[in-house]
């Protein structure tokens, strides 16, 4: 059955569009800007679903063009990743509450030293969570980089990117581990991978009505 039948190509492209932007703009004001906590919250919450959605539509637009198993790959893995990074995100938020209300609370038996590394015990629960959602990120960036190599409208240069940031993503998480590579003194090439996503949001916005006209001359 095609689905592209009952789902319009342009519906997918304004959908991953709307979304990939959402996640851009969720993450960024929950990292950056001075918002209410629980807006904060929410809108970290928000970033692993907007990122899922803006996936799924990127599966739809990629597929109308060519089909294969990279394609397939990469989008599972995406999809996977996006649960593990909000699973980081409420375990991470949870802890730092708990360790939050557990300062402010009577502590007997237990001096500040050995609550401060109790915590980091703790937190490295979170941090693990963390490095799970950099490798699923990593495949899933690698497989859809491959999967776009020769489209018309993103050309050689969004594989060869992807393909480079998804590896130095993977290998630093890799060699560093336990610790993440920021926190070790390293680089954390995460911001390239988002980058790379956001390039890709932002050519599909452009080039949109190429891209449905694309997907429209393969319609037979």
């Amino acid at each position: 059955m095609d689905d592209r039948k009952f789902v319009p190509i342009a519906k997918w492209v304004r959908f991953s569009i709307i979304n990939g932007f959402a996640a851009v703009i969720s993450y960024l004001s929950a990292a950056f800007i001075p918002l209410p906590e629980m807006l904060v919250l929410l809108l970290a919450f928000l970033f692993g679903l907007f990122f899922m959605m803006s996936t799924l539509g990127m599966f739809f637009i990629i597929r109308s063009w060519r089909v294969s198993i990279q394609l397939y790959a990469g989008t599972v893995f995406n999809l996977v990743a996006t649960a593990f990074v909000v699973l980081m995100l409420v375990v991470q938020q949870t802890g730092f509450a708990f360790h939050e209300s557990f300062e402010t609370q009577s502590k007997t038996g237990v001096t500040d030293e050995q609550l401060k590394w109790m915590f980091k015990e703790v937190n490295s629960v979170q941090l693990g969570i963390d490095i799970t959602w950099d490798i699923f990120v990593s495949a899933g960036t690698f497989l859809l980089a491959l999967s776009l190599y020769g489209h018309p409208v993103y050309k050689k240069i969004f594989t060869y990117t992807g393909v480079l940031f998804s590896l130095l993503l993977f290998t630093f998480n890799f060699y560093y581990f336990p610790e993440p590579p920021a926190d070790a003194g390293s680089i954390d090439f995460g911001p390239f991978v988002s980058a790379w996503y956001l390039s890709l949001t932002i050519v599909t916005l452009i080039k949109r009505r190429k891209l449905v006209a694309i997907a429209n001359a393969g319609t037979g």
